[in-house]
């Protein structure tokens, strides 16, 4: 297992148990490794600064047992940004509703970029497909995209008065 395979073991379930979710991990070598860690709450809410506290100090008191990193680190806690990662078919399920970006893998009417909102994920026999109602120029319908057709997909966030709130 990989070092970051064994530190994504280690700190999503304690993460999880308090409220948390592991979003993203980044190790970045340098004089001092850093250890970058995007998290987001469960319950939806906006992630505030005492919420990357409170998951700083689960997960340095991990790091303090497991002695991953020899030498000095650092372990930098915070939330996904404007632009939060779906990681898994899972997480769609959970943003319907809000407005998304997908990259695709081949173009679909000539953009590789797809904007809109969120509408549905479905099985069916090829693998799950996700809705959406795309926003752009020329278009504005439901379309369905396979999930194996997403490079990669984030969330759009807007931020309002300091917090950060879905759309």
């Amino acid at each position: 297992m990989s070092l970051n395979e064994r530190i994504i073991a280690a700190i999503s379930g304690p993460l999880g148990n308090k409220g948390y979710e592991l979003v993203v991990m980044r190790i970045v070598s340098g004089v001092v490794i850093s250890v970058d860690i995007d998290i987001d709450r469960l319950d939806n809410a906006p992630v505030s600064v005492d919420d990357c506290v409170a998951a700083s100090r689960i997960i340095s008191a991990i790091f303090d047992v497991e002695d991953f990193i020899k030498g000095k680190y650092n372990i930098n806690v915070s939330s996904p940004g404007e632009y939060r990662p779906i990681n898994n078919i899972c997480d769609f399920s959970r943003f319907l509703d809000r407005e998304v970006v997908l990259e695709l893998r081949s173009p679909r009417h000539n953009r590789r970029k797809i904007t809109g909102k969120l509408l549905r994920v479905e099985q069916n026999s090829s693998g799950a497909v996700v809705y959406l109602k795309e926003w752009c120029d020329t278009v504005d319908e439901e379309i369905a995209v396979p999930y194996q057709d997403v490079k990669k997909a984030t969330v759009k966030r807007v931020f309002r008065m300091g917090l950060i709130k879905d759309i």
